[in-house]
């Protein structure tokens, strides 16, 4: 399968793009993105209106699908097919042209991998998977509703535990910036991330920078209080612990 972004038509792992272009309309985007974590099989109408209003949807809410569609159908002509069946639709698109399709493959092969402890091998395949995101949530511009809600925010989970695998590569092949700079970025959205704490502390442990390990700590610390009111998960004191005893 080719692995060049460049060739990508469909596009939902950050902002919806066609082809490097806008989707306008919120529920032509929505719509769209609902077909796509569909790809190559018949979406019932009673999915896509779930996904399309998060209220009891209008009495018109079937003829307002159908407007869609057709819409839908104007935008991404040449790209894909939007096949009518029966109680549903369907986008029949080459699979190597979604993003959504070439993440997962790229970022399992990194974390067998890392399992395999040969994080060598393991850096470029989770390096080309998070390149495939422009932003850090999927399907940015879209409303999250019913199913479609928990596919996105599956992928958003996906994502995060791929910037930890990368880092953790990272670390264990000697570049201990690149994982803070990834860590670092991945904190600042997701400060309740008890693995992400610990490889920042240990990053800062192989630059020398022991005040980083205990900085670290004390911010962990301030998350997890002030977004749980609880205290700070053991394990990330037992480590500061035995960071802090092997660099005196």
């Amino acid at each position: 399968m080719s692995q060049d972004a460049g060739a990508l038509l469909f596009r939902m792992l950050g902002r919806v793009r066609v082809d490097g272009r806008e989707v306008g309309g919120l529920k032509v985007r929505t719509l769209l993105v609902a077909l796509l974590l569909e790809a190559n099989r018949m979406v019932p109408v009673d999915h896509l209106v779930d996904a399309l209003w998060d209220t009891e949807p209008p009495a018109s809410a079937i003829a307002n699908l159908r407007t869609h569609v057709s819409s839908l159908r104007r935008r991404i002509s040449g790209a894909a097919t939007l096949v009518s069946h029966p109680g549903g639709y369907e986008l029949v698109v080459p699979e190597d042209a979604c993003d959504t399709y070439r993440f997962p493959p790229a970022a399992s092969r990194g974390r067998a991998a890392l399992a395999d402890d040969r994080p060598e091998r393991a850096v470029g395949p989770l390096e080309l998977a998070l390149a495939l995101w422009t932003t850090d949530r999927s399907a940015a511009d879209v409303a999250r509703h019913g199913w479609l809600a928990a596919r996105l925010n599956f992928l958003d989970e996906e994502r995060r535990r791929t910037v930890e695998d990368f880092a953790e590569a990272c670390l264990r092949v000697g570049e201990p910036r690149s994982a803070l700079r990834e860590l670092s970025a991945l904190l600042a959205v997701d400060p309740l991330r008890t693995r992400s704490w610990a490889l920042r502390m240990r990053a800062h442990h192989r630059l020398g920078e022991q005040g980083g390990v205990s900085d670290a700590l004390r911010e962990a610390a301030g998350a997890f209080r002030e977004h749980l009111g609880s205290p700070l998960d053991r394990d990330l004191l037992r480590l500061h612990t035995d960071l802090c005893r092997d660099g005196s």
